[in-house]
């Protein structure tokens, strides 16, 4: 029974997505960066580590002109490939199967893409328990590909003054921000979420700007529930009803 698939409705935009119980499945953390993107209709994004495409699926009816995930594991790009057809997305996302660290120029040409989406692992694999699955260890934990991996990737593909979006651990956001100006990008936005209002955050939203200007705007956190299973305002209004 571990490889038991489900059709998933994603309450966005009548979307569904295939994903398999035995693999990693995508959380809220991806949500709440789709929501925090300004995407441009006339513009190509890159997703690393797509995982089941629910970046590029909803990033694409929220706005962006064009989305390509790429993600390591065959089973899940897999998932990702159909969901793209099921929902008629063929035209606007491109799923590619491989390990976005070593692709080659030859495969996307040079520095093609106007932004890069990062949902990367942040817990890390020597501080605590690592999920026995292999799936879930390599998509949470940053023993596999190091959040310097995921930037470095982001740098050699996407355009000089390009918008590079991260949802990232909160109490790791020194290390993240060190990381990211060493390959010149600039944080421009910011954003704590918080899962309830008398609760520490635990991950935080970012946008850098590749080769960007000095000038930091920290906005208002996001607060996910008003009280246990129930949204706030903000975040049912992500969701159809």
């Amino acid at each position: 029974m571990s490889n038991v698939e489900t059709l998933d409705d994603l309450i966005i935009d009548g979307l569904r997505i295939y994903q398999r119980i035995d693999q990693f499945r995508f959380s809220f953390d991806a949500i709440a960066l789709l929501h925090f993107c300004k995407f441009n209709g006339h513009h190509r994004y890159v997703d690393l580590g797509t995982g089941t495409g629910v970046l590029p699926l909803v990033g694409t009816s929220l706005g962006a002109g064009h989305i390509t995930g790429i993600e390591i594991n065959s089973i899940v790009a897999n998932l990702a490939k159909r969901s793209v057809i099921y929902n008629n997305k063929s035209h606007v996302v491109h799923i590619e199967e491989g390990d976005y660290r070593y692709m080659q120029y030859q495969l996307f040409g040079d520095k093609p893409f106007d932004g890069v989406l990062v949902n990367p692992p942040y817990f890390d694999h020597a501080g605590g328990n690592v999920p026995s699955e292999s799936s879930r260890h390599i998509a949470l934990h940053d023993e596999h590909t190091s959040l310097e991996d995921v930037i470095a990737s982001a740098k050699r593909l996407i355009k000089y003054k390009g918008r590079l979006w991260m949802v990232y651990s909160a109490p790791r956001l020194a290390e993240a921000f060190s990381i990211l100006r060493t390959y010149q990008f600039t944080v421009k936005r910011l954003r704590m979420v918080h899962g309830r209002i008398d609760k520490p955050a635990k991950i935080v939203l970012i946008e850098a700007i590749q080769g960007g200007q000095e000038g930091l705007i920290v906005e208002e956190p996001l607060i996910v529930y008003h009280r246990p299973n129930e949204y706030t305002e903000e975040v049912s209004r992500w969701y159809e009803g």
